[in-house]
């Protein structure tokens, strides 16, 4: 009797070719969540740049005019039962409650940044041009808020 060579994948290939899939999947899922963060940031980066600009503007107008009445928003002193605020305040984030206003999307509209969607909100200083993001941006193990800490933030 003449022996048959049979021709297949053995299970030793079988299972390295596997563990070779997993690998890259897993690099390819890392590298992907870290390029959607890093989008994420840039988009709420541009969108507080955005608002920046347009409250110094209304700032400048406002010192030029000595009228601050133009000034978008709700003083945060006036807003009762945000518990976001709230947070923020008693964190030390926002400490001198008198000189922030909290936007809305109307305050937005008529600022012309219609675009800009308001999840958990703005809040903007206009005599340092301060702007916080209410809802906060995660990363690093840490929670930023401020406009100048999110400018040069780099991922892990």
């Amino acid at each position: 009797m003449k022996k048959t060579e049979e021709k297949g994948v053995t299970l030793t290939t079988l299972v390295i070719t596997i563990i070779v899939m997993i690998i890259i999947a897993s690099v390819g899922i890392y590298v992907g969540n870290n390029m959607i963060k890093q989008a994420n940031l840039q988009n709420v980066n541009t969108n507080m740049m955005l608002i920046q600009a347009k409250t110094k503007t209304i700032s400048e107008q406002a010192k030029f005019n000595k009228d601050t009445s133009n000034y978008k928003g709700i003083k945060l002193i006036e807003v009762v039962g945000n518990k976001k605020i709230d947070e923020l305040v008693s964190n030390h984030v926002i400490e001198d409650e008198d000189n922030y206003y909290l936007l809305s999307q109307n305050d937005l509209n008529e600022m012309g940044l219609e675009k800009i969607e308001i999840s958990e909100g703005y809040v903007v200083n206009y005599d340092t041009n301060e702007i916080i993001y209410v809802k906060g941006f995660e990363a690093n193990h840490q929670t930023y808020y401020k406009l100048s800490e999110m400018k040069n933030l780099k991922l892990e």
